[in-house]
């Protein structure tokens, strides 16, 4: 799935992968957890018919706040279940494109976790999203 390019961005930058989601399964993503944030390169797998990004694979790509800053134990057990995400979608990326997320944990409760995030390529706003995950840690 990697032709072994890695972000060309700067950061401590952790290859890793998302599975399990179906058709709009997003594959090889990037993590760079001390900055809250991870990126994907755009192909065209993650594309519709005119070409972009297609929100289906956007808002896959965005469910992954919780991911970033509350890291899954090896097992698995305190899986983090998305109970809302929101997404605004601002512009659509192009294949190639290297899209970043910066998330923010904004709070945490006994029972949820609230995040948000914005997703760029380069300066360009790409979308904004908030989502609130069910707390099992």
């Amino acid at each position: 799935m990697s032709n072994g390019e890695r972000p060309p961005i700067a950061g401590d930058w952790e290859r890793t992968f998302v599975t399990n989601t179906g058709p709009w399964t997003i594959g090889e993503i990037f993590m760079d957890r001390d900055a809250s944030r991870y990126c994907l390169q755009i192909k065209p797998e993650h594309c519709n018919a005119t070409g972009p990004m297609h929100g289906g694979a956007m808002a896959t790509f965005l469910d992954g706040h919780g991911a970033v800053v509350i890291p899954l134990n090896e097992d698995g057990s305190n899986h983090t279940p998305t109970v809302s995400l929101h997404v605004d979608f601002l512009a659509p990326p192009l294949p190639g494109d290297w899209l970043v997320a910066d998330v923010e944990l904004v709070k945490t409760t006994r029972t949820m976790i609230f995040t948000q995030a914005i997703a760029r390529v380069g300066e360009r706003v790409m979308a904004r999203s908030h989502a609130i995950y069910r707390n099992n840690l």
